[in-house]
């Protein structure tokens, strides 16, 4: 409603991702399990999760042509099953359970990429603002970091959000670019080779060494002890008595 269409600021690299959770009869404990087929660009993975009578399935695949309504999950389910028949390893067990899991999720691996994050009084975080994807293993982090940030900045520029969303974008730009460039690169290096497709990134070069840094140290988390934690004035607190 505020910056326009979503559509403009995604960045699709050509893939996609599906996530549901099994009940775990693969003998799961503490090991997690990977099967690829660089040939096809297919990959699947089991790994164990808390409640160590489940297990966690993930299937990936090139998908350049991806096209699914988010809200239709039948569908989804019918596009998983196409893209991975004949994959072999344990695929058919874990695709047998796809029909009867709680929290079956699939989605095209995209980024979000806007030149601003803020307009007037409205600022984006997390994947809103600068999602890296998945592929980038660093959405949880950003998103934290960000929350660091961009709280400590309103609070250090009492509370005016023209200057606290520059100072909180100042301060997470290149940090975000550097995520977004290493999920960019994850995901290049698990393209079908082909005519067309770019080669496979070398990632043996000290300037992935310098982007791992940059992704991981660069950004400065200042103290913001001191800063008002509110705009509002003081007074009693707002207690309720609404029940969940």
């Amino acid at each position: 409603m505020v910056f326009g269409p979503h559509e403009r600021f995604l960045r699709r690299l050509g893939h996609m991702l599906a996530f549901y959770s099994v009940p775990n009869e693969f003998g799961l404990d503490r090991w997690l399990l990977e099967y690829q087929d660089q040939e096809s660009g297919r990959y699947a993975l089991l790994r164990p999760i808390q409640d160590a009578t489940r297990a966690m399935a993930m299937f990936y695949s090139a998908s350049a042509d991806f096209d699914v309504d988010h809200r239709d999950v039948a569908a989804q389910k019918r596009l998983l099953r196409e893209r991975m028949a004949g994959l072999g390893w344990l695929a058919p067990d874990i695709l047998a359970h796809l029909d009867d899991t709680p929290d079956f999720y699939l989605d095209q691996v995209a980024q979000v990429v806007m030149d601003r994050w803020s307009s007037g009084r409205v600022g984006l975080l997390g994947d809103a603002a600068f999602s890296s994807s998945p592929m980038s293993g660093q959405g949880t982090g950003l998103a934290l970091v960000g929350a660091y940030l961009l709280a400590g900045e309103l609070a250090a520029a009492e509370w005016d959000p023209d200057a606290g969303f520059a100072r909180y974008e100042a301060r997470m730009r290149s940090f975000v670019e550097a995520n977004q460039e290493i999920g960019r690169l994850n995901a290049r290096s698990r393209d079908v080779p082909g005519p067309e497709t770019e080669p496979r990134p070398d990632f043996t070069g000290e300037w992935f060494t310098e982007l791992v840094g940059r992704a991981i140290n660069g950004v400065e988390l200042p103290d913001y002890a001191g800063v008002p934690d509110s705009a509002a004035p003081a007074g009693s607190p707002i207690t309720s008595s609404a029940k969940l």
